[in-house]
């Protein structure tokens, strides 16, 4: 379904990728893990069109994206959920959720605002708060449940357990455990390893700014030298 290929890209003049390979196919759940900084969030953003690519190629569901903008990206199936989860403050729950849902308007929406409060209870119960009303849990949920109801092909979450108490981390897990089962093809960057590996089928490991390993999650974590590597502090 996604296909990157020799992906160059950065910030202004500063090149922070290098040359990165990723390939996520369709119904499958894959994870980016790495150390801070070697560029995981840059790749996220240059995929979603929110970075220009200074070279390279991305290809969605076997079309060309390298120079669409974020809307059109978003409207061809890829919906992102960023480590800011940037929800709207001064809009309600629900207000924050309809918003998206326009977008899959006309649509076979698998995904509406009320199954989504029926998938996150915790929203239901604060459908009408603000979204600065809510805890930064809440407001990682919504920023799924907005991802949601866009009914994407492709769901793609930068970081969505940092900050976060256990308990909520396991919430989340739960919820994303749920979302594969349905089929749901996604792609995760995470810095927690086991929620990562736990629950993706494959993973690649970045440093410096390319891609140094693919695999399965199986062979990652049996792999100590990848770990002390690339992976480790």
């Amino acid at each position: 379904m996604l296909e990157v290929r020799d992906l160059h890209a950065g910030y202004g003049e500063t090149q922070v990728i290098h040359g990165v390979d990723l390939t996520v196919d369709e119904g499958r759940f894959h994870a980016i893990l790495g150390r801070n900084g070697v560029g995981k969030t840059t790749t996220l953003k240059t995929i979603v069109g929110l970075l220009p690519s200074f070279s390279g190629e991305v290809m969605f569901d076997g079309a060309s994206v390298s120079r669409s903008r974020p809307f059109d990206i978003a409207r061809m199936g890829i919906a992102y959920v960023p480590e800011t989860r940037d929800v709207f403050g001064s809009l309600s729950v629900l207000e924050n959720l309809r918003l998206a849902a326009r977008l899959a308007a006309g649509t076979d929406c698998k995904w509406t605002v009320e199954r989504v409060f029926n998938f996150f209870p915790n929203l239901a119960s604060r459908r009408d708060n603000g979204g600065n009303q809510l805890s930064g849990g809440e407001q990682q949920m919504l920023a799924i449940g907005r991802a949601l109801v866009m009914n994407p092909k492709l769901l793609i979450l930068d970081e969505p357990t940092e900050g976060l108490a256990p308990i909520v981390v396991r919430q989340i897990f739960d919820k994303l455990k749920e979302l594969k089962g349905e089929g749901m093809t996604m792609l995760l960057v995470e810095q927690n390893f086991h929620f990562a590996t736990r629950l993706a089928d494959t993973a690649s490991v970045f440093g410096r700014g390319k891609c140094v390993w693919s695999g399965t999650c199986e062979a990652l974590r049996a792999d100590e030298d990848l770990h002390r590597q690339w992976l480790g502090v």
